[in-house]
């Protein structure tokens, strides 16, 4: 059976999950400002509720952005070290992604769907600045998410604009900020940060298809500038 970690700290949520033994372990928080200080002691727990070592682990899950500067970068040392201390490789998921199959687990979206249909849901992370990271995803009625458009920074009229061209589409994340005067919690606007435990299923299914790299391979993803390029750096060059 494949052991694998994963970690998520691209938002103001930090998680940790793991798979041992045709488990799951998880630990989840909403603490701003926190990671550093919750997310070994999540590994640590993790592990130890598991009975697993750190030496069982087979590859590891990272969501490498966008999202916070320093919250992917805290997230990544931790899993950079491990990779490199374990000799492992990591899967690298984009952090837009995980959110939206954390909204599918929690509202079973999938189900929701007639055979053969699908959805489009708009995973919305503020990036401050009036400019929000957003994504496009379609949902099909098996659950199998695939991406519509690159992650792009966007600023907030060009966001209305891409939300205006799916207007079926279901906003997730933070897009309350986008839409300030529509209620969190309606259906067609959901607050939801993205999960370890999704990230986990997600980087089983890339280990078992052959998709991990070197950790030394990895980038994190950070978005900038209005003309929403997608400028990549490499952590140990920060």
């Amino acid at each position: 059976m494949t052991t694998a970690l994963a970690i998520e700290t691209s938002t103001t949520a930090c998680s940790v999950a793991l798979l041992y033994q045709g488990q799951m372990t998880r630990r989840y928080s909403e603490e701003p400002r926190s990671h550093t200080r919750l997310v070994m002691s999540m590994v640590d727990e993790v592990l130890s509720e598991a009975g697993a070592e750190l030496s069982q682990l087979d590859v590891i899950g990272t969501s490498v952005g966008p999202g916070s500067f320093t919250g992917l970068r805290i997230g990544f040392a931790v899993v950079q070290g491990l990779a490199f201390g374990l000799d492992i490789p990591v899967i690298p998921m984009s952090s837009l992604h995980v959110m939206t199959a954390s909204y599918c687990r929690l509202t079973r979206d999938a189900s929701n769907c007639e055979p053969g249909s699908t959805r489009i849901i708009m995973p919305v992370i503020d990036a401050r600045m009036d400019e929000f990271n957003c994504g496009c995803y379609e949902v099909n009625d098996l659950g199998f998410i695939s991406s519509l458009i690159k992650d792009q920074l966007l600023p907030r009229s060009d966001a209305l604009a891409l939300v205006e061209a799916h207007k079926s589409a279901v906003i997730i994340g933070e897009g309350h900020i986008l839409f300030p005067d529509e209620a969190v919690g309606s259906e067609r606007v959901v607050a939801v940060y993205p999960d370890a435990q999704d990230l986990l299923h997600l980087a089983v299914e890339g280990f078992r298809g052959e998709m991990a790299v070197p950790v030394n391979r990895v980038e994190l993803v950070y978005l900038r500038g209005t003309d929403a390029w997608q400028k990549r750096k490499r952590l140990r060059d920060a």
